[in-house]
């Protein structure tokens, strides 16, 4: 039976790294009431009951070691077209899935799966290593030219109400005019935003590489989380090059991503960014 009740959704593979993803969708659950879904994708219909099975027996195991709530749900179809399906029902708050970094990067989070975290209607956490403690409350929040920049406020406010701690906001250093000038409006709009809601935050310039400096700064900071947005369409460059997005979720810092899709869903229940 399909869980109706508001569930963070954890994508389980029965590989070492999926109990990864899930120890951090626990510290998500316990600091926000709801439930864990443990969603696996198979092939074809006579693997659905044994994965039931199997799911159902680890879903047990693993909700009395954390004491919340965890459902299963096996559905059939593609991996990457079926996740963002499933997570755009109303009763999912966030995707969190491992990925085994780099080498991992085209299961994951390559092309394929940036698509599927761009037509999802909340936010995925890409994690890597178990987490390092029960909070997420230092924050690195890049900045650049793009407008989805703005995605992201509202989502640093939710972390910040949960957690509390600092935002560290970066922006790349650039030569082009253009991208000078829409780095500027974002960064004005961001600090007015954090002024207007009394978060802590604090400004600093990096360099031109925005993964390579955004995932330095982070491990000097010791970010124990970073949050991007994707921009709405994938771009000619990002089909013959990597996209800065994709080589800071698979950062070699193994610091976990937050990934914004534009125009994310409306916030609800223990999600709420604004705290009501």
């Amino acid at each position: 039976m399909e869980n109706t009740n508001k569930t963070i959704l954890v994508l389980w593979d029965f590989s070492p790294k999926a109990e990864c993803a899930f120890a951090h969708a626990v510290n998500f659950a316990q600091a926000t009431g709801v439930d864990i879904t443990l969603l696996h994708v198979v092939k074809g219909d006579k693997d659905v009951e044994p994965a039931e099975k199997k799911l159902g027996e680890i879903a047990e195991k693993l909700s009395a070691q954390a004491n919340i709530p965890v459902h299963v749900e096996v559905i059939k179809g593609s991996i990457f077209k079926s996740i963002s399906s499933y997570a755009s029902h109303s009763h999912v708050e966030m995707v969190v899935m491992a990925t085994h970094g780099v080498k991992g990067i085209q299961r994951f989070t390559g092309s394929w799966a940036i698509k599927v975290i761009r037509g999802s209607k909340v936010p995925f956490l890409v994690v890597q290593n178990m987490p390092q403690g029960k909070k997420y409350d230092n924050i690195l929040f890049p900045v650049d030219f793009k407008k989805e920049n703005i995605e992201k406020i509202k989502w640093a406010h939710f972390l910040y109400n949960l957690y509390k701690g600092r935002i560290y906001i970066v922006h790349p250093r650039v030569s082009d005019q253009s991208f000078k000038k829409r780095i500027y409006s974002n960064m004005v709009f961001t600090k007015k935003y954090f002024d207007n809601t009394d978060i802590p935050y604090t400004i600093d310039t990096i360099g031109k590489d925005l993964a390579k400096d955004t995932v330095e700064y982070a491990k000097k900071v010791q970010a124990n989380l970073i949050l991007i947005a994707l921009s709405k369409t994938l771009t000619f460059a990002d089909y013959l090059m990597r996209p800065a997005e994709q080589d800071i979720i698979a950062n070699e810092a193994k610091i976990p991503v937050m990934v914004i899709s534009p125009k994310p869903k409306q916030l609800s229940g223990g999600f709420s960014a604004t705290g009501n």
